[in-house]
């Protein structure tokens, strides 16, 4: 009788233990999931705020620009103290001129601030 009753609940106890299994399967799935990615958001983060020279443009900078075309760019770009413009369009890139980079003093409305 013990015997019988003992393994009527150890059945019955059974699939609620793999239930119980099935579902810390997946939180732990879940959970390993989360931490992985995770850590790449706070890898990128970390690259991006204590190493900027990998993200940043370096030492060329993109002055200004304006369309001249449909397709066609005329664009001002700084590389250390030179300015380079440039006709950008139809798959390539000329250089129309160069120029130092010009000193800025402040202007009238600036100095009357």
């Amino acid at each position: 009788m013990r015997r019988a009753m003992a393994t009527t609940l150890l059945l019955a106890a059974l699939p609620a233990h793999a239930a119980s299994d099935a579902t810390g399967g997946v939180l732990t799935v879940l959970s390993s999931l989360v931490l992985i990615l995770g850590g790449f958001v706070a890898v990128a983060w970390v690259v991006r705020r204590y190493l900027p020279g990998l993200g940043g443009q370096g030492n060329v900078k993109v002055v200004g620009s304006a369309a001249v075309g449909a397709r066609e760019r005329v664009v001002i770009v700084e590389v250390d103290d030179t300015w380079l413009l440039l006709g950008v369009g139809g798959g390539n890139v000329r250089l129309l001129h160069t120029l130092p980079k010009p000193v800025r003093t402040p202007s009238a409305t600036e100095s009357a601030r």
